[in-house]
């Protein structure tokens, strides 16, 4: 729930930085007189780009900070556009606790935002919804005219309404040179269509109600509209008729706002609009064209989808933990490829170790602690232990964030899967493949945890294995891996080792 929610808020992000690039063309724009009918296609883009997570590529350099360039990762982990594949079952027996715990544990704040953000989506198209219904009921009693407009004392200013069969309302007394131009400003409406684009845009804005940019983009939409209409009206007008054509807008004038779904004549800034009209001249085609390519290229900026390139391959010394004060603490780089071999328990590599850590806490029991926990700052980098397929990457109510990874059977049969779990996120999906030393999350403090740490869970043949013993983790944290060991797996007992206690300097 919470990469999905965060994915929205990023979404609305985008939206936001587009609709204050998009403002300051349409300015530009409208100071040269660029026609209004481009500047609507110019919000449209911007529409799109409040619901659409896709985009065409753009490859940014990496940051040289670090902390930037992990920030990048993770956000550009949480608007992948691609949707997240099924968790597959898992044969854990905790996956099994998860599935059957009551659904109130698994709460958290995340939930509380989406059912906020949903009573504010329920509540705005409910409104527009009552507001659209008492609209058509107001203009019920209106009668169909000769020029196949509705008209009544029932109406009390020209407007559109409707959107599989939209219809032309003029209030009666609207006759003459301007019922001629206040009727083709609807016609216009009707030919461009846009009482099918309002009510779609005004779903998108419902969408992002809390971005108060979403709503700045409706309006300048909705603007954008009446003024392309106006200027379709007075188009090869004199003086005198475009001075008519103002009137009306002025005597037309709403003083509360219509249903979203509408288009009302008098709607809108009513003064822009006549200071428009009044300075409105048609430009040449040499200065259409231009403005034409700018509005094109600020729609193509709009479906920009930026992304950070890919972080370098990792080095096989870098899987060790550098702040390990001498180098015969750590393992050999030949010991850290493979899976462990149970053929060969005396000369068999070790898993990978999936993070840098500073303290250790070592495995216990069947009703204790199921695996190493391996304290970090949270943030740190945690790599997968060895080549395998992600199974599981999702929230669990006392794992917190985790991932589970599948690396399949090794040369003797065993099958080896590994889980890392209280992270602060991960950057890996289900069905995904990984190689040794890929990064696949951040060190973190969610479920049930007292403080950053890795929880780090390995088994064999769905055998409960202590990390240590196949790990390559610093030498004076390493438990043998031994015959006994592995008689222990073959066996299928519950825990494969038994440990002593470690030094109270080594605990979290």
């Amino acid at each position: 729930m919470g990469t999905w929610v965060l994915r929205g808020l990023l979404l609305s992000l985008w939206g936001g930085a587009a609709v204050l690039a998009a403002w300051a063309v349409s300015a530009l724009l409208r100071r040269v007189h660029a026609p209004s009918r481009l500047l609507c296609w110019l919000w449209l883009a911007v529409g799109l780009r409040f619901v659409w997570p896709g985009g065409i590529p753009l490859t940014l350099p990496r940051p040289q900070n670090q902390q930037l360039a992990r920030a990048a990762d993770r956000v550009q982990t949480i608007t992948q556009s691609a949707a997240p594949v099924a968790p597959a079952a898992a044969p854990a027996p905790a996956v099994t606790v998860a599935q059957a715990a009551p659904w109130y544990t698994r709460l958290t704040v995340w939930h509380l935002l989406a059912a906020v953000w949903a009573v504010g989506v329920l509540v705005l198209a409910v409104r527009a919804l009552w507001g659209y219904r008492r609209l058509a009921r107001t203009v019920a009693t209106a009668c169909k005219t000769a020029d196949g407009c509705y008209s009544g004392a029932c109406v009390p200013a020209p407007f559109t309404l409707g959107i599989l069969r939209p219809r032309i309302y003029l209030p009666e007394g609207l006759d003459g040179e301007t019922r001629h131009a206040v009727l083709l400003h609807e016609q216009t409406h009707l030919r461009r269509h846009d009482p099918q684009v309002k009510p779609l845009f005004y779903a998108v804005v419902c969408l992002h109600w809390f971005n108060p940019l979403a709503w700045l983009a409706f309006r300048q939409l909705e603007q954008a509209m009446e003024a392309a209409c106006d200027e379709a009206a007075v188009r090869g007008c004199d003086a005198a008729a475009r001075n008519a054509y103002c009137e009306s807008i002025l005597h037309y004038a709403l003083q509360s706002r219509v249903a979203p779904g509408s288009l009302a004549f008098g709607q809108g800034s009513v003064k822009s609009r006549i200071v428009h009209l009044l300075h409105y001249r048609k430009i040449g085609a040499g200065a259409l064209l231009v403005c034409a390519a700018v509005v094109g290229l600020c729609t193509a900026a709009c479906m920009v989808k930026p992304r950070i390139a890919a972080a370098p391959a990792i080095t096989e010394a870098a899987t060790e933990p550098v702040a390990l004060p001498a180098p015969e603490t750590t393992a050999p780089a030949v010991d850290v490829l493979g899976l462990p071999d149970l053929d060969d328990p005396a000369n068999s590599p070790r898993l990978r170790c999936p993070v840098e850590y500073t303290r250790f806490s070592s495995f216990c029991g069947d009703h204790g602690h199921r695996g190493d926990d391996l304290a970090a700052e949270t943030g740190t980098p945690v790599y997968a232990a060895a080549d395998g397929t992600v199974t599981q990457a999702t929230y669990h109510y006392s794992w917190g964030n985790f991932v589970q990874l599948d690396h399949g059977a090794g040369p003797d049969g065993c099958h080896w899967t590994t889980l890392y779990s209280q992270l602060e996120s991960y950057t890996v999906e289900p069905g995904q493949a990984v190689k040794a030393g890929d990064l696949i999350g951040y060190v973190g403090s969610t479920g049930y945890s007292t403080g950053p740490h890795l929880h780090f869970e390995v088994k064999a043949d769905s055998t409960l294995v202590s990390p240590r013993a196949v790990m390559a983790c610093a030498l004076q944290d390493r438990l043998p891996f031994t015959g006994e060991t592995v008689r222990a797996i073959r066996a299928g007992e519950p825990f494969a080792v038994v440990e002593t206690a470690l030094p109270e300097t080594s605990k979290i």
